[in-house]
């Protein structure tokens, strides 16, 4: 009896458990190919899974690997779910592997579209159009990013890098002031407003912001305790 009863929990157990949490445990112990195989059985076993098929195109785009299976699973995500976010992420990434720029933007423009607050599609798309000097299309995704993460360095530095090829110089410096006075510590944000000084014809302000000496903490009275 008690053996009839081990076995109907370990049976409730393993319908239970969560297969594609176990695929991304092992990636995360760094056996990729362990993950990769666990996905694509569960993709043998059900083909309309389009978590599974989306994670198994994931692993293998971060691996560079066997991208026509991505391809292909991915195709089969958007067919299952064309509204999910990701999988149009993912399709973004993968033309972009294979050059197509135009089929990237689409795709991460669907993205953006469907989850408006997805922070990693956004910057992919604004990147897009910014390698094809679309600069009005690049300052919008980066002026929605920077709404939405203003802490990201990178994209408010990127956003600066738009609006000087736009020519809104004032802006563009503003841009980089704002973001210095809040990190001025930041070697980045101080080397690409130096380099913004010296684009703009003015080396001494240029040359004082590299030399400038970093601000000494204050010393503190000792305690008297």
């Amino acid at each position: 009896m008690w053996l009839a009863v081990l076995l109907a929990v370990g049976s409730s157990l393993a319908l239970t458990a969560d297969p594609i949490a176990e695929a991304l445990a092992a990636e995360q112990a760094g056996d990729a190919a362990r993950a990769l195989q666990s996905l694509d059985r569960m993709i043998a076993r059900n083909p309309s899974s389009e978590i599974a098929r989306i994670e198994a195109a994931r692993l293998r785009l971060k691996l560079g690997q066997e991208l026509d299976r991505a391809e292909a699973d991915l195709d089969a995500a958007r067919s299952v779910a064309p509204e999910n976010p990701r999988a149009h992420y993912l399709w973004g990434l993968l033309m972009e592997e294979r050059g197509r720029r135009r089929d990237a933007i689409r795709s991460l423009e669907l993205a953006v579209l469907y989850r408006p607050e997805y922070p990693d599609a956004r910057f992919r798309l604004a990147g897009a159009y910014f390698s094809a000097s679309d600069w009005a299309g690049a300052e919008l995704q980066y002026r929605e990013l920077v709404k939405l993460r203003p802490d990201w360095t990178q994209a408010r530095v990127q956003l600066a890098a738009t609006l000087e090829n736009e020519k809104k110089l004032t802006e563009a410096e503003r841009e980089l002031r704002q973001l210095l006075a809040e990190q001025p510590q930041s070697p980045l944000v101080r080397r690409k407003l130096a380099d913004f000084y010296a684009r703009t014809d003015r080396p001494q302000l240029a040359a004082k912001l590299l030399h400038e000496p970093k601000k000494k903490m204050r010393e503190l009275n000792r305690s008297k305790r």
